[in-house]
């Protein structure tokens, strides 16, 4: 396996800090389960077994969640960092989405700038179609070669090469190959 040498953590200490996190979020806007359960498309048994800790979310439900509550994937995973940090790979923990074979690690986040480690695991695809809507992203392949697809062009970006675009638009990462691909990804809300 060509092995993304990421710290994987299941602590149910991360997901219950990110359901707390959801809870005092949504309290703090002045909103009901009901009320982000409309805004986000999320159900509220879903959003009341995050917030108890009962359930680990996909990347997508988490996307919803954070444009409902106007706020940054990292502040609502609870990775908002002071500005000058150094992110080592084994103090992060990882979010995986195993059935798309997406593994993300928030790194950093700034003022409306997040920024992930991102695994996508070999002959894997991982579809991003909640993502904020008037958001950048800029992805820089760190290993491996992905293919992109976003709206209706498709892309192909090796070792070291990077694309930039409207990340409200659908978006698919693609990896065609026997290797796992390392991302650097950045997101401009």
């Amino acid at each position: 396996m060509g092995g993304c040498k990421m710290v994987m953590n299941d602590d149910l200490t991360l997901i219950n800090q990110m359901g707390k996190n959801l809870r005092d979020l949504r309290k703090n806007k002045g909103l009901t389960m009901e009320q982000l359960a409309n805004l986000s498309g999320v159900s509220g048994i879903t959003i009341s077994n995050l917030e108890n800790g009962r359930s680990n979310p996909t990347i997508n439900v988490l996307w919803k969640l954070a444009e409902a509550l106007d706020i940054t994937l990292t502040q609502l995973v609870g990775y908002a960092q002071p500005t000058t940090e150094v992110s080592k790979l084994e103090t992060t923990h990882f979010i995986s989405d195993l059935a798309t074979g997406w593994l993300i690690q928030p790194v950093f986040q700034e003022d409306k700038i997040d920024v992930f480690r991102v695994c996508l695991k070999a002959k894997a695809t991982h579809q991003e179609r909640h993502q904020s809507k008037n958001t950048t992203e800029v992805i820089t392949v760190m290993k491996g070669s992905l293919l992109l697809k976003v709206g209706n062009q498709t892309y192909r970006l090796d070792e070291y090469d990077s694309i930039n675009f409207d990340s409200g638009l659908a978006h698919d990462y693609i990896n065609d190959t026997n290797e796992d691909i390392l991302l650097n990804i950045v997101v401009k809300y």
